[in-house]
Order: structure tokens, then C-alpha cells, then sequence
């Protein structure tokens, strides 16, 4: 299982010129659309959607989004799990103009079958090549870290910061594949402070900052317990009890915004805008959705 599936289960200024599309928003400072608190989401007890997928559809006119929203299967090899058919029907019969993708830019990718799509990728992959089919393009819907990094130091400090990020991002990867070796976590760890929270330059931290000793001392003042990767628990977003939480749930409404005035700059553009995301984020979005679908755009 790749590690960007592994965070997956684990989990903007409005321009007025609506004729030139700008696929990748760079303020999304403010709350510009309006969403459901995580707080009042409706799931069931285990936090799942009412179906898998779960698919809204809105329209205004000849503009029209189709947002499949998925819970993220915990098996890379299920690749026979029905949520594929629906999400694969539901494409072809909408016919869209463009395609968004959770996960990262996956313009580039190629797959030599469906089958391996799948395998690779799951839902990710499966869209890539059926809007390949289409000669469509794919365009990611998530933000880039860098800027998902700027906003949450804007509301929390460095160790707040490092404990969430370090954990949904790397922790959980690590657990996972059950390493040991201190030597070797060590490694992995400061591999990932400096290639991906530091990568862009734009996050600054001093030497102290990037040790691990450091992100454990925040761990276990923010959670209040020792840090045991095997006693490893993820961010609740729908917990209101906790800084950890919260965070959580900052770093989603961040990516929420960003998601939404993807999908409007798109819609400027194009009449027709399939996306797969995960399905919280479309029970958090409706409301944004509509107010973007209903904009006039003449």
C-alpha cells in the first residue's frame, strides 16, 4: 500500500473575471464558501458514508458537477469492490469536460490497464485512465503542502504543527510497515522533515525543530501521554475534545476551501466537472457546491 493511501485511510479570493481559468488557487486565507462543520456531519458509528460512493450531482443549466465521494478501501487488492463499477458508470454516463483527483498531480501517470490502475492507485488510478479514455484532463484537487503548511502556522506553532502533520503523514506510514530499527526510523524521519516539510523553503525550522526527540515532545504535550507508535491513534475531526482534533479538522476546512475554488475556477471554463474525493469532504462542501453552481457565469 503506497504511503499517500496510508494517510488517506488515516483520513481564496473570488475573481470576477469568470472567463479565465486558474486551476490552482494560491490564497485560500479566508473562508469564501460555505461548509458543514465536521462537528455537525451525520456518519454512522464507524464513520462511514451512507453509501460507498456517495454521489450528489448539481445543475445549473449547461454546468454541472458530479462529485463522487468515497470511503478509501483499506485493501489495494480489492480491486472488484463495486465502489470502482459505480464511480466507472457514473463517468461514462456524465460524460464530463474535466476530471479532479484527490492525492497529488497524477497528470503524468500511465497505466498499461484498468487493472493496474487499480492495483496502483485504487480510485485514483481508476479515474486517470477513464478520463485518458475520454482524452480529458485530470487536475489535482488537493492543495500543495507548502501552502497547507503556511495556513495551519498561521493558527498553531511549530510543535502543534510538526505533531499533527508528523503524525497523519509519517507515523502512520511507519507503523505500517512495522520498522524497528531506531537507525533506520531516524533515517526515514529526518528524510521526511527535509524532502517534505522543508522541501519548498518556505518552512523554516532550526536544527532542534527538525529532531525527533522534538516532534515526541510535542506529541506527548499536545496528546498528554507518551508517544508509542504502536499505540498510534489518528486525528478525529468530528471529536470536538482536543488541539490534536482540532487541528485536524483546521487542515481539512483548509483543504476544503482550496478544493472549492478549484472546482469553481474550473467550472468557468467547463460545463461538466467529475470528481472523486473523499466522501467527507463532499458532506463538508455541499453547501459551497451549491453556491457555486449557481453563479451566473454569463
Amino acid at each position: 500500500m503506497n504511503v499517500y493511501r496510508l494517510i488517506l485511510i488515516s483520513f481564496f479570493i473570488v475573481s470576477c473575471n469568470y472567463k479565465k481559468e486558474n486551476i490552482e488557487p494560491t490564497k485560500p486565507t479566508e473562508k469564501l464558501y460555505p461548509t458543514v462543520s465536521y462537528l455537525d456531519i451525520k456518519l454512522d458509528e464507524s464513520g462511514n458514508l451512507p453509501e460507498n460512493p456517495y454521489i450528489l450531482e448539481f445543475e445549473n443549466g449547461k454546468k454541472k458537477i458530479m462529485f463522487c465521494g468515497v470511503n478509501h478501501l483499506t485493501d489495494d487488492s480489492d480491486i472488484t469492490n463495486p465502489m470502482f463499477t459505480k464511480i466507472e458508470k457514473k463517468f461514462f454516463d456524465f460524460a464530463p469536460s474535466i476530471s479532479i483527483n484527490e492525492g497529488g498531480d497524477v497528470s503524468k501517470r500511465v497505466y498499461k490497464s484498468k487493472q493496474e490502475a487499480l492495483l496502483k492507485d485504487g480510485e485514483i488510478g481508476l479515474l486517470k485512465i477513464i478520463s485518458d479514455s475520454l482524452k480529458i484532463k485530470t487536475v489535482d484537487g488537493d492543495m500543495k503542502a507548502n501552502l497547507e503548511f503556511k495556513e495551519l502556522l498561521k493558527h498553531y506553532s511549530k510543535g502543534e504543527f510538526l505533531t499533527y502533520i508528523v503524525t497523519e503523514r509519517f507515523m502512520w506510514a511507519l507503523k505500517g510497515e512495522h520498522i524497528k530499527d531506531q537507525t533506520e526510523i531516524d533515517k526515514r524521519y529526518s528524510q521526511f522533515i527535509q524532502n517534505y516539510i522543508m522541501k519548498s523553503g518556505e518552512i523554516k525550522l532550526n536544527s532542534n525543530e527538525q529532531t525527533l526527540d522534538f516532534y515526541k515532545s510535542n506529541y506527548e504535550k499536545l496528546l498528554s501521554r507518551k508517544f508509542n507508535i504502536e499505540e498510534l491513534e489518528p486525528t478525529n475531526p468530528f471529536n470536538p475534545i482536543g488541539k490534536f482534533q482540532e487541528i485536524g479538522r483546521k487542515s481539512k476546512e483548509i483543504r476544503d476551501q482550496y478544493l472549492l475554488k478549484t472546482i469553481d475556477n474550473l467550472l468557468n471554463t467547463n460545463d461538466k466537472v467529475f470528481i472523486v474525493f473523499g466522501g467527507w469532504h463532499l458532506l463538508t462542501c455541499e453547501p459551497g457546491l451549491k453556491q457555486i453552481i449557481n453563479r451566473n457565469r454569463e
